[in-house]
């Protein structure tokens, strides 16, 4: 049989390798480099086979997003060939590692389904021409995105078909086929076959029918119900909360804080979200939804100046961090979209290719997500040494207690959310000061520069964590050699032998069956610091038997009241122990408590 003829039995498989050469042969890859990770052929030590694996899909969508393009504009000479086999082999070569000092790699595959959904309409075009634009925009990105939901759905009945067939192999006849069906067909299916499926269910841009915008098929109706009486109402009573919101602020003076940021980005994604759901012609002839296209990007200005706000505040106090970069990046992004929209230059088109633009940006050069944090969080930690007069280990720190939250922020964001430490040493060296994060870490540094626990807490509210036993802490339970059980004390009750225990403004509050004893732990919360439990052991009297608490671990609410943090304990574990065993313990009238030590 010819190769011919055999190609002939899938004529889609060979149109799609026809369509599609370089994605096809970019899945091949990929799933062969899965199958020799997980058969042991390819050393999976490093990081380079999943940066690999990643920047082939990459590639792959951004390859077939050029395909669009071609076909989209069959004339347009080079820019066509460049953007279909030049731009994805680069692209995928972003992700390995070699690339990642100057290119942040974890957003390219965003910014690829960004580009896949715009890439076959690029002709801006007026009037009707622009209009028709949209509607074609929409139409391939509703099958594109239906077909892909189609794609992954069968690729875990494939899965799940696989488990079956291993497990019925096994029980009936004792094969076992576990290595290869997981280590060599699931990495098929999933990164070749499942991928090439997509492709040949993408439609070609001339089988594009106007009505299917005008009469739509059970599935587009479905995503419209779900706009029109789901997503529109709920943005809109959204909308009405962080209005009352801003009210709120104005009659108190106080500033935003907290979740505000992401709380009003997922607003507006969500609202943007919904408005490409609702563009078809036979939604936009529901009067909720005329409505909601109508005022939508007004009701978005308020809760972008809360949030404009709100984020300068934190990158004002704590510089920046790549989420802080994120959430500026989102918030541009939505200004844009709410100025095209109100000014009546609104295109559908504009909501992911200004969010692939903004990604792009923040994703290479110095200015990136992952570089410009750690140069800023370097000159703030500079400048704050400089002016607490930090010459070594041993110096006292002149700052204030926001000059020490600073200090914190920066020094926690350099050693641990940063690609590395390297940027914290070199600076920290600069100042006479060896930083080493094991044996002498930020909390090590800080205590030694007189910084105390309150000046490291952040605005809000943060938590303090003890332990005893990660640190190898042991306790005296001689006097109280019965073990009665484990301990776990929160805001709701909870038992450990004939004990009840629940926690209450420090104070532990042990009941007995009629018997109560509270025990003040206000003294034992406040001389706690991060790390070792300092004396953890809480004891106590009831029913005439003495018991002890041999702490595991403790959690400290630390909130700002003014100028001072006050400290809530909010949980505690350990294990009890009694002076009797369970059996002989009689309740009797005495139920002294004890000061916790």
């Amino acid at each position: 049989m010819s190769w011919r003829s055999r190609f002939a039995l899938a004529p889609d498989a060979l149109a799609t390798l026809w369509r599609f050469p370089l994605p096809v042969v970019l899945a091949a890859i990929a799933a062969a480099i899965l199958v020799g990770v997980a058969t042991g052929l390819l050393s999976d030590s490093d990081d380079f086979w999943p940066r690999a694996v990643l920047g082939l899909g990459v590639a792959f969508l951004f390859g077939t997003a050029g395909v669009l393009y071609r076909e989209s504009r069959p004339y347009d000479g080079i820019p066509g060939p460049l953007l279909a086999f030049v731009l994805p082999p680069l692209a995928g070569l972003a992700c390995l590692p070699l690339a990642e000092p100057l290119i942040a790699p974890y957003v390219l595959p965003v910014i690829a389904v960004l580009w896949l959904s715009v890439s076959a309409f690029t002709r801006i075009g007026r009037g009707s021409l622009r209009a028709e634009q949209q509607d074609r925009f929409w139409w391939l990105n509703h099958q594109g995105a239906t077909t892909a939901i189609l794609a992954i759905i069968a690729f875990l009945l494939v899965a799940l078909g696989m488990v079956a067939i291993e497990r019925s192999l096994a029980i009936l006849f004792g094969l076992e086929t576990r290595d290869f069906f997981y280590d060599v067909v699931l990495p098929v299916v999933g990164a070749f076959l499942a991928p090439v499926y997509w492709l040949t269910t993408l439609p070609r841009l001339d089988a594009y029918d106007p009505n299917a915008l005008r009469r739509p098929d059970f599935l587009a109706r479905a995503v419209g119900f779900l706009g029109q009486f789901i997503l529109a109402p709920v943005l809109f009573a959204y909308a009405g909360i962080l209005l009352a919101y801003t009210v709120q602020i104005a009659v108190t003076g106080t500033l935003p804080q907290g979740m505000l940021g992401w709380m009003v980005l997922g607003y507006v994604v969500s609202g943007a979200a919904t408005y490409l759901l609702l563009h078809p012609a036979f939604m936009r002839e529901r009067a909720l939804v005329r409505l909601f296209r109508r005022i939508w990007f007004w009701l978005t200005l308020v809760p972008l100046g809360l949030f404009a706000v709100a984020v300068w505040i934190r990158v004002d106090a704590y510089g920046l961090t790549s989420e802080r970069i994120f959430l500026v990046a989102g918030g541009v992004w939505a200004a844009l979209l709410a100025a095209f929209f109100i000014l009546r230059r609104g295109d559908i088109r504009l909501i992911p290719a200004i969010a692939a633009i903004i990604l792009a940006l923040i994703s290479v050069g110095p200015w990136s997500y992952e570089n410009a944090p750690r140069w800023d969080q370097s000159a703030r930690l500079e400048r704050l040494l400089v002016s607490g007069g930090i010459t070594g280990p041993d110096s006292v720190a002149r700052w204030t207690v926001a000059e020490a939250r600073a200090a914190r922020s920066a020094m926690t964001y350099l050693a641990y959310e940063a690609r590395d430490s390297a940027a914290l040493r070199e600076v920290l060296a600069r100042h006479g000061v060896a930083y080493d994060g094991a044996r002498r870490p930020i909390e090590t540094l800080l205590s030694g520069w007189g910084v105390p626990d309150e000046g490291l807490v952040g605005p809000g509210t943060t938590y303090l964590s003890v332990d005893r036993q990660r640190f190898g802490g042991s306790v005296d339970v001689s006097r109280t050699p019965h073990l009665v059980g484990a301990v776990q004390a929160g805001d709701f009750a909870s038992n450990a032998g004939p004990l009840a225990f629940r926690l209450t403004e420090n104070r532990l509050q042990v009941r007995q069956q009629f018997r109560l004893v509270e025990i003040d732990l206000a003294d034992w919360v406040a001389s706690q610091h991060e790390g070792t439990a300092i004396d953890p052991v809480i004891d106590f009297l009831i029913g005439g038997t003495r018991y002890r608490i041999a702490l595991d671990s403790a959690s400290i609410e630390l909130r700002e009241e003014g100028d001072a943090v006050a400290r809530r304990l909010t949980n505690l574990a350990g294990t009890l122990f009694s002076e009797r065993p369970l059996e002989q313990v009689r309740p009797s009238p005495e139920g002294l408590p004890a000061r916790a030590r």
